[in-house]
């Protein structure tokens, strides 16, 4: 992905005049411009995906916020902004992937969450969520 692509989008969006494809998009973008702006640098490819993991965490953290309140207008929400974003990442691995790569650098000698987590990211970005990871690392390397 791309931050063309995501421009391209955005008109697309505004073309069908999807207003919820468009906020969503429009804020993701302004997330881009943000850091382009504070950092005088241009978005890579790596630190696009690293912003919209950002992102995404975001809309569960509101969504989590949103079931425990009750508001299931918030929750309808960010749930559709959640799924458009997620549609940027890709294919996630799935909990059974996870568990076993998590299992490899384990058994490779790795007994450190931190450790293992930096291996995730280094190998599959953007791939994962990394709640479910920690959790399932911890899960893994907890003795029974």
């Amino acid at each position: 992905m791309s931050k063309e692509k995501l421009q391209e989008d955005i008109k697309t969006a505004m073309k069908n005049r999807d207003q919820l494809v468009l906020n969503t998009l429009r804020g993701f973008m302004s997330e881009i411009k943000r850091y382009e702006i504070d950092t005088r640098e241009v978005v890579d490819a790596d630190r696009f995906v690293t912003i919209l993991q950002k992102e995404v965490k975001k809309r569960r953290d509101a969504l989590d916020f949103a079931k425990t309140a009750g508001r299931s207008d918030l929750v309808e929400q960010n749930e559709s902004e959640l799924k458009i974003l997620q549609g940027y990442l890709g294919e996630q691995l799935s909990e059974e992937k996870l568990s076993e790569l998590i299992s490899g650098f384990a058994s490779s000698g790795m007994k450190n969450i931190g450790q293992i987590m930096g291996e995730l990211n280094k190998n599959y970005k953007g791939q994962f969520d990394g709640k479910l990871a920690s959790e399932l690392a911890k899960k893994l390397l907890t003795p029974q």
